[in-house]
């Protein structure tokens, strides 16, 4: 990260700038308001000090680092805390009053003295007493006019000081020393014009005992006079005019090299193995710049002989002429200032130069002195390698109240409380330095600005002021900098501010409105009040402002709630978008709204519609602000908790809370739309940067990326902040502004643990938010995983065995991984874009690993532990290898497991691998198992690991075993809670035997536990008969006597021996916080169809599923109470719009809506059981298009916010809608009602003849209503026909070696239509009937025929055995 800052605008007297050289560091201070700026560091650390009063001269001893500045008649004294440079600090230690007349100017001396000018010219010493520093008053002496120049000698012997337009400068010389007074002699240096400027030639080289000084002046006269003092006895000083250098007339900057620097870079040239042949010339010379006042050429003059302790004529030649340019210079100078030249830091060739504009901006820039003063080095080859801008530090002189920006990020107005408010534009600084901000222009109105709005890159500035005038400002580009150039072009004055009761309605927004196509001529602008009016404003370079009407919000038309706050949206598109949100606001109870404006030009009017809505249930939230990309973060009443919103989805994407107040909130976003928000607080602002969905690990969607802190520059609180184009971050603190370019700093903690293991190719927030979000590598875990829900194993095979043999090669080869591995390993994209696993190609690749298996998996597995993959994360990483791990054991099983238990596999890896994160399997995961028929391969793959309770929570077996394995693993479990340890303990498992109905077990196992303290009372109790109503009622009072003694196990166990299932399930619901436990239970108890368990599912697990907006746990409900087809529309229905669940939960109360409840996987398992039988099938059609279509919409948009890209075109291609559902469905159920029995139903097709090709063709459609798409996808059929047509085929034998069909995939149109009951009309010859075989007995019932046993035939004395309903098995 490079943190700049324009610290405040210098003041406008002549020493309100110092430039020092401490400890080999250079050290700047100036003076801005009230406050004193020192910067050290290379001018990267700021500290900030806030003074009483506006601050006038200040000056910074070389010595000791101490600093002075004059504060009114107040002189303070600061010191540095630390005398390392690591950190450095000022702090106060002491302070100066002499008299009440106003200090103009000081100067430090030798040990500590200081000379102070007002009316007085008074000499200090600063002495250290123990740590304590106290100020002495040496000499004083009142002055004929105030002091408005003072200069000292190195060794403090000489004094020279001048007043203003004074023609003589007073040289005094110290004659005495006694105790605490000093004696000054005074000698006149007369002049023939008023003396501009005084400066003794300093030495830091040499001793500064030195019986010689030099000493030079400036006058109007445009000549430099150089003086040479030296003293011929103790009592006398010589004084003589050694040399004058005349200044042309436009000559009217002058900048002095001393010999010193020259020398000090020359040492350090040598050290640094520089070549120094041609300095060695210099090191006896002065260097003179004398500068034109309308050009950019410095004639450059050295001086020699004026160093030397022996006096030697001066020898003046001038050297050379160079060009300084702007930036580095001021580009149309007019009064100046220059601080003295000091040594850059450590830098073995620059010096920092100080350019004090009096119209308010500083520039500090960087010369090279030995490519500077080589005259081999031609003019055209300098360029910035010679002399370039480096920092330049301006700002306000008074707290910036508020920042605008205009809509493209282009320019920045600052407002203050005051009738003075500035227009910036970002400019760069150049390779590694960062962003700073260039005043444009600078706006004086008649009182301060209320509500403002920026056009044209700041060229229009369009405010509304505290008087209620409305104004056009034009600021165009300004040559003179900190000039006044803005021009008012129109101005409107609002009147009517009355409500109807007499109130005033106070202006809360002004915004812009813009039109579909930008008009650079006009504009047009909303003012919203605080009665919910609106009043439009159209403002045009030719016809002024004029008011246009404007409709109100809709929202404030409906009167239901009442507004709270109203905020208008950032608009973050990197390029101009006419069509998205404007405003927002939030009522109360938490409802918001989101809306744009509609400009009619033809009408002049301005409409509004509604572009979102969303319920977030915070009670009466302190702020709201979104972005145009559709997020929204609002604020909690305490300010101390953010929740961040999708509103496209209507999601919450992330909530977190903090200690500290949020008092600011600023979007931004990269050009593919991906999101950063800033989170401002009152001394520093955090960075969140989105986030891919992650709906493996359950990850948040943001990430705090870096922290921008200025306590450490200032004590000021953070005033406003807000985002520019390409990634700036703008922070205006008092005075102040912070600039902060998209560069990151990698030492920040938050910005380092972002980052973490992954390889970033560019150090900036905006590609590291494009690594973070954007398309994801195709052997990224999460796009593997992905690919195993859509059902493209053989994808992910191809892919893991390519990363294999790429990483290989790689290894072999010694390349590196980061440049060489390709994200998408060279996969052709048809690929991608398969459906079925039957139709992937099957490619060979070369031995020895022509496919993937064992060996390549355990091969692949070891490479990961050494090779750290790009834009992987080490956890991500890991979440490979358990895919690898995974995909293995699918190799392994891949004959005898359908794809639903693969994907149930990788569940239970995945939960393996974050058992620390994760408590147990997903209700994802168990809806896998769930409509698995695999289930008992399943068990017997993780039997070994499921000997506990706490074991079988973690896997859910509760949920998805069969009732007849789960009796088994119950039992199991109860024999292992007793026999774990030594302790034996009965009460362990007896809820497991008691739900399995085997109390004398639990009785035998208290017979055996001796030692226990309640064995004879359980032996005597169990005896009983609870058969009788007797022992059933003192079970039930002794399991309510447990109850009231928190022993809820204990009593749950006392309900079900008392019989009372509901009251045991209830105990272990509530109390005891078991649902998978209540679950077992129940199931275990009364089986699979009881009443207990459905009340259960109903009244417990349905309203928390409803609330959470829990698809997967709904469905599962509603598949347990033998819902089929409410089953499966639960997948992708929101909850709450099922059946009567609106009643069991209010819609205001579903607020905790998480993205992750939008899982694409729904889609996959909603794909898979509308084929599987006829009650999914027709749950699936009662959907209609409308919905289905945006379902596909919306699983797209979420997948590639996930970076599955190659998924989500794969989906879009190959699903497939069915035509005309509603006269499928109405056929459908009039076939259930003609049929008794579901069995005799033949099998439903899986396709007809009109069925969709792709989804593509309608995403050309752009309206979305049902009727138009169910019109665009229906084609004319030359022969209709009926989906019950064949229904009558007679079903095809299932072999014993053949796993069950699916009941839609034996469907083939008939060429001519047949009925259903063409089977059932037909009478039969025989007298006796032959019995007909059941469609769905093979696919209802298991196979356990062998192959070499043949079917047998019913007899046909004996009767048909009852018709078993379909539902049986899936129940």
């Amino acid at each position: 990260m490079s943190l700049n800052f324009l610290p405040g605008r210098p003041n406008d007297t002549r020493q309100t700038i110092c430039q020092g050289y401490w400890q080999n560091h250079t050290i700047f201070t100036y003076c801005s308001g009230n406050n004193l700026i020192i910067l050290s560091n290379k001018f990267t650390r700021l500290q900030t000090i806030y003074l009483d009063k506006d601050c006038l001269a200040v000056d910074i001893n070389s010595e000791n680092g101490f600093i002075a500045v004059a504060v009114g008649n107040n002189v303070h004294i600061y010191k540095p805390i630390h005398q390392i440079m690591k950190n450095p600090k000022w702090a106060q230690c002491c302070q100066i009053y002499h008299d009440p007349s106003k200090i103009n100017c000081i100067k430090w001396g030798k040990d500590n003295e200081l000379v102070v000018g007002s009316d007085y010219l008074s000499f200090w010493k600063v002495k250290d007493i123990f740590g304590e520093y106290k100020p002495v008053l040496l000499w004083n002496k009142k002055q004929a006019k105030p002091v408005y120049g003072v200069t000292v000698a190195e060794n403090s012997q000489l004094i020279a000081s001048f007043g203003k337009y004074d023609h003589t400068v007073k040289l005094w010389k110290r004659i005495s020393i006694s105790g605490e007074q000093v004696i000054f002699n005074l000698s006149l240096l007369p002049h023939p014009e008023p003396v501009t400027a005084i400066r003794w030639k300093r030495n830091l080289c040499q001793p500064s005992d030195n019986s010689s000084y030099t000493m030079y002046t400036l006058c109007t006269d445009n000549k430099l006079r150089v003086w040479l003092c030296f003293e011929a006895d103790a009592a006398h000083l010589t004084v003589q005019n050694w040399g004058t250098i005349p200044l042309s007339d436009n000559q009217k900057h002058c900048i002095i090299l001393d010999n010193w620097i020259i020398n000090e870079l020359y040492e350090r040239g040598k050290k640094c193995k520089r070549d120094v042949t041609k300095e060695t010339t210099f090191t006896n010379s002065d260097i003179i710049m004398l500068g034109e006042d309308n050009h950019d050429t410095f004639d450059v003059y050295e001086l020699d002989n004026i160093s030397s302790s022996t006096p030697k004529p001066m020898v003046k030649r001038q050297l050379l002429s160079r060009k300084i340019t702007h930036p580095a210079f001021v580009a149309t100078p007019r009064f100046l200032y220059f601080a003295e030249l000091q040594p850059y830091d450590d830098s073995d060739s620059n010096v920092s130069l100080i350019i004090h504009d009096i119209s308010g901006v500083i520039r500090q820039s960087l010369v090279n002195i030995p490519k500077f003063l080589d005259q081999d080095l031609s003019v055209t080859k300098l360029g910035d390698m010679v002399l370039h801008l480096e920092h330049k530090f301006t700002g306000h002189n008074k707290s910036i109240r508020k920042l605008a920006r205009s809509s493209d990020g282009e320019a920045l107005l600052t407002l203050t409380r005051f009738s003075e408010n500035c227009v910036w534009t970002p400019q760069s600084l150049g390779p590694g330095a960062g962003v700073t901000l260039t005043l444009k222009n600078i706006i004086k109105t008649e009182c301060p600005i209320k509500l403002s709005i920026v056009h044209e890159k700041g060229n229009l500035v369009i405010c509304l002021l505290e008087n209620n005038k409305l104004q056009a400002w034009e600021c165009p580009p300004n040559p003179i900098e900190n000039e006044k150039r803005s021009v008012l072009k129109s101005s409107y004055d609002i009147k009517d501010l009355t409500t109807s009761d007499g109130s005033m309605k106070i202006p809360l927004l002004m915004l812009n409105t813009p039109e579909s196509k930008h008009n650079h001529e006009r504009h047009f602008v909303a003012l919203i009040y605080s009665d919910g009016s609106i009043q439009g404003f159209k403002v045009s370079e030719k016809d002024g402002i004029s008011e246009v009407p404007s409709d109100p919000l809709q929202f404030l038309k409906n009167g239901e709630n009442e507004l709270h706050r109203i905020s208008t949206i950032d608009p973050v598109h990197s390029t101009f978008f006419s069509d998205r949100a404007l405003i927002s606001l939030i009522t109360k109870d938490g409802f918001v709204e989101t809306y744009k404006a509609v400009i009619d030009y033809e009408k002049k009017r301005i409409t509004w519609k509604v572009a979102s809505k969303l319920n977030t249930g915070i009670k009466e939230a302190e702020f709201v602000r979104g972005s145009s990309t559709g997020k929204m973060c609002i604020v909690s009443s305490d300010c101390k908790s953010i929740t961040l919103w999708d509103l496209n989805r209507g999601v919450l994407e992330y909530e977190e809370n903090f200690e500290d107040k949020i008092d600011d909130i600023d979007w931004t976003s990269t050009e593919m739309g991906q999101s950063i928000v800033a989170i401002g607080f009152t001394a520093y602002s955090l960075l969140y940067t989105q986030l891919r969905y992650d709906y493996t690990n359950n990850m948040p969607s943001y990430l705090p990326i870096e922290k921008i802190d200025i306590t450490s520059h200032t004590a000021h609180t953070i005033g406003d902040s807000i985002w520019m184009k390409n990634g700036t971050f703008v922070v205006a603190s008092g005075n102040q502004l912070y600039t902060k370019d998209k560069s990151l700093d990698l030492t920040d903690p938050f910005t380092h643990r972002s980052i973490g293991s992954r390889k970033i190719l560019s150090n900036d927030i905006l590609h590291l938010n494009s690594v973070l979000n954007g398309p994801l590598p195709v052997y990224h875990p999460q796009f593997l995983i992905q690919a195993i829900y859509a059902n493209k194993v053989e994808l992910v095979k191809e892919i893991l065995l390519r990363l294999f043999l790429e990483l290989r090669k790689i290894d072999f080869e010694s390349k590196d991984v980061t440049n060489d591995l390709s994200s998408d390993l060279n996969i052709e994209d048809y690929k991608f874009l398969i459906d079925k696993s039957k139709d992937y190609p099957k490619e060979e690749f070369p031995d020895p690993y022509p496919s993937f298996d064992k060996t390549v998996a355990m091969s692949l597995t070891e490479q990961l532990t050494r090779i750290t993959l790009p834009y992987v994360t080490r956890h991500q990483q890991i979440t490979l290898i358990t895919v690898i791990e995974a995909m293995d054991e699918v190799v392994k099983n891949r004959h005898i497991m359908d794809h639903n238990g693969i994907r149930f596999l990788l569940g239970v890896k995945l939960f393996l691998s974050h058992r620390q994160r994760q408590k147990g399997l997903l209700m994802r995961d168990v809806a896998w198992a769930l409509h698995s028929e695999s289930k008992t391969l399943l068990l017997s793959l993780f039997d070994c690991n499921i000997n506990t309770w706490e074991h079988a929570k973690e896997y859910k077996i509760a949920y998805w075993l069969k009732e007849k394995q789960l009796h088994e693993k119950i039992e199991q479990i109860a024999k292992h809670e007793f026999s774990k340890d030594d302790r034996r303990d009965p009460s362990r498992c007896a809820i497991f035997y008691l739900a399995l109905k085997k109390k004398q077990v639990l009785l035998s196992l208290w017979k055996i536990s001796a030692g226990h303290p309640e064995q004879q009372k359980m032996i005597k109790f169990f005896s009983n008969d609870f058969t009788q109503p007797r022992w059933r009622t003192a079970a039930l009072k002794n399991a309510f006597v447990l109850l009231s003694k928190h022993r809820y196990m204990d009593a749950a166990c006392f309900f079900l021996v008392g019989n009372s299932l509901k009251d045991a399930v209830n105990v272990l619901c509530k109390q005891v916080d078991d649902m998978d436990l209540a679950i077992a239970v129940s199931r275990v108890y009364e089986g699979d169809n009881g009443e207990v368990l459905g009340n259960l599912l109903r009244t417990q697990l349905l309203p928390t599923a409803i609330l959470e907006s829990d698809k997967w746990t709904s469905s599962y409900i509603y598949w347990k109470l033998r819902k089929q087809e409410v089953s499966i529309k639960a997948l992708v229905t929101a909850p709450v719009e099922l059946e009567n669940n609106k009643d069991l939960i209010s819609k205001e109360k579903l607020v905790n809506k998480s993205f992750l409840v939008e899982d694409p996987a729904l889609l996959y398992l909603y794909k898979h059981l509308r084929t599987k039988n006829v009650n999914y099938f027709l749950g699936s059609l009662e959907l209609g298009l409308k919905i289905e279509y945006n379902l596909i919409v919306r699983s797209v948009d979420i997948l590639c916010r996930m970076g599955c890209d190659y998924l989500a075109s794969s989906l879009v291609r190959n699903w497939k809608f069915v035509n005309k559902p509603k006269e499928i469905v109405e056929k459908a159920k009039d076939a259930l009602l003609t049929h008794t029995s579901i069995n005799k139903l033949i099998e439903e097709p899986t396709a007809t003849a009109r069925v969709r090709p792709s989804l593509f063709d309608k995403f050309d459609n752009p309206d979305n209503n049902e009727a138009s798409i169910r019109n665009f996808i229906e084609k004319p059929s030359p022969t209709p026909v009926n989906l019950l047509d064949s229904f009558a085929t007679p079903p095809t034998p299932i072999s014993s070696n053949n796993s069950s069909k699916n009941i839609l995939g034996e469907f083939k149109p008939q060429a001519k239509p047949r009925s259903m009951l063409d089977n059932f009309m037909n009478s039969s010859t025989n007298s006796t009937p032959t019995p007909k075989n059941n469609l769905l007995d093979g696919f209802t019932q298991p196979i356990t025929q062998s192959k070499q046993e043949k079917p047998r035939s019913t007899p046909k004395n004996k009767p048909t055995a009852a018709p078993r309903s379909l539902l049986d098995d899936f129940m």
